[in-house]
């Protein structure tokens, strides 16, 4: 029998996550909407334009770093979200829940 193992190549956008402008792509396109909306929203102005300008080039500067860091951050905390904050050792569903000890111990009278 022949154990040769076969390799295939997988091209590198299958694997790489989508950006724009080096951040993510949901959290970048919000951003620029957001500025939009300013400048739009709120009245076609110098100094709207400025702040949103300012605003703008900030915030992707932000998003950009935090898309260095891990270009899956937004799904992460997402996904965080739906989690306990903490999951108490239990032997069975139906088992009775143990009390939660404070992590600063309280101070004893004599």
């Amino acid at each position: 029998m022949d154990t040769e193992v076969q390799r295939t190549l997988i091209h590198q956008a299958l694997t790489r996550p989508v950006l724009l402008g080096g951040a993510e792509r949901r959290l970048a396109i919000l951003n620029w909407l957001m500025v939009a909306a300013l400048i739009f929203g709120v009245g076609l102005h110098l100094y709207t334009v400025a702040i949103a300008t300012i605003l703008g080039t900030a915030g992707h500067w932000a998003l950009r770093q935090a898309a260095k860091f891990d270009a899956q951050l937004s799904e992460v905390y997402i996904r965080h979200l739906h989690y306990q904050r903490y999951y108490p050792p239990r032997a069975a569903i139906t088992a009775p829940p143990l009390p939660v000890h404070p992590a600063v111990p309280k101070l004893r009278k004599y």
